[in-house]
């Protein structure tokens, strides 16, 4: 089974836990972990491994992060070092932890990876381009009349 932990500053891993939950219900294999003002570096890594000795990740650990270069990102990177089978990606949004969670059991996890990527793009757009690429166009349209 892969694993997926979730790491964000302040209250982004229990913020999106919980709509996470609210949509597709609580998530087996999947942790939460916040990184606020009042933890430290150390006491997130302690927390990571603890968190890795009850997952189930003979499949790998899929790490996903708020920001790129952050504190929880950082340790997330060295703990991957450590681990078989393990990624971390940054830029983690709703969409993203939705797909993965629904098809984390089904796909190998390069396939999860990719997905995971794959999909916190696609959540990603502008209403105007979106409302463009669904209303026909017309002559008149086109020629600014």
């Amino acid at each position: 089974m892969i694993s997926m932990i979730v790491l964000g500053h302040g209250h982004f891993a229990s913020g999106i836990q919980y709509a996470l939950q609210q949509i597709i219900g609580e998530q087996e294999n999947t942790v939460f972990i916040d990184f606020p003002e009042s933890k430290s570096p150390a006491q997130l890594k302690q927390e990571i491994l603890t968190a890795l000795e009850q997952l189930n990740h003979q499949h790998g650990v899929l790490f996903c992060c708020d920001i790129l270069g952050g504190s929880p990102f950082r340790t997330a990177s060295l703990i991957a070092q450590q681990l078989p089978i393990t990624e971390v990606i940054t830029g983690t949004n709703l969409q993203m932890l939705i797909e993965c969670a629904m098809e984390k059991d089904e796909l190998t996890f390069s396939e999860l990876v990719e997905l995971a990527v794959s999909s916190a793009r696609r959540g990603i757009v502008k209403l105007s381009d979106e409302l463009a690429q669904s209303r026909p166009h017309s002559a008149v349209e086109d020629d600014g009349i």
